[in-house]
């Protein structure tokens, strides 16, 4: 449950990975276990620690990204409707509203016009909290390569997976592009947030 590393200050908790040092409140849980008669692990060769940081991250990041694009069915769907508004604004928004357009003007009671600005508006937002995700991902990766020493590697991962915590718990977090017209009222936070639901 438990695994060594090499400072005897810091404990791996095995369910979660979480490193829990000394004057943290989780360490009496593990004092407690080792009362039990059980024994943590060996701590991790450096040639083991950083490949297992790197794939956290990875991991993390691969779940901030699901929360804005789900399955890559939906991303697909997304991507479509988004060709499909651009085309149509390009257009000039005449005539009847492509497929992917019409469908989600006729489930919000909205033109084509306002349908395809809504579905463009989503799409952006979904590309910048990508963009964000990839931007963190990369370099809390390169962050725990140039790390000095097992320490600082495990804190440089820390630092990356709770930035990525926090971009997939709080999409309000990124903020609108400067000067972006969607933002007035806070409509291009509610744009985000309606795209990570399925929209």
């Amino acid at each position: 449950m438990y695994r060594l590393t090499d400072s005897p200050d810091l404990i791996i908790r095995l369910a979660d990975g979480a490193a829990i040092p000394r004057e943290h409140r989780f360490w009496a849980d593990y004092q407690a276990w080792l009362g039990q008669g059980n024994s943590p692990g060996p701590a991790e060769s450096p040639a083991q620690l950083l490949p297992r940081l790197l794939r956290e991250i990875d991991a993390a990041a691969d779940a901030a990204s699901q929360f804005y694009v789900g399955s890559e069915l939906r991303a697909l769907e997304y991507r479509q409707a988004a060709a499909e508004a651009q085309s149509y604004k390009d257009g000039g928004c005449k005539g009847d509203a492509p497929p992917a357009v019409q469908a989600w003007a006729s489930a919000k009671g909205l033109s084509g016009k306002d349908a395809a600005d809504g579905i463009l508006a989503k799409a952006a937002a979904c590309d910048q909290a990508l963009y964000a995700i990839r931007a963190l991902r990369l370099a809390g990766k390169e962050a725990v390569r140039n790390a000095a020493d097992a320490d600082a590697a495990r804190a440089a991962a820390e630092d990356a997976l709770a930035k990525l915590r926090q971009l997939a718990e709080s999409p309000d977090a990124l903020a609108a592009p400067e000067g972006d017209a969607a933002n007035a009222g806070g409509f291009w936070r509610s744009s985000l947030k309606l795209f990570s639901r399925g929209a």
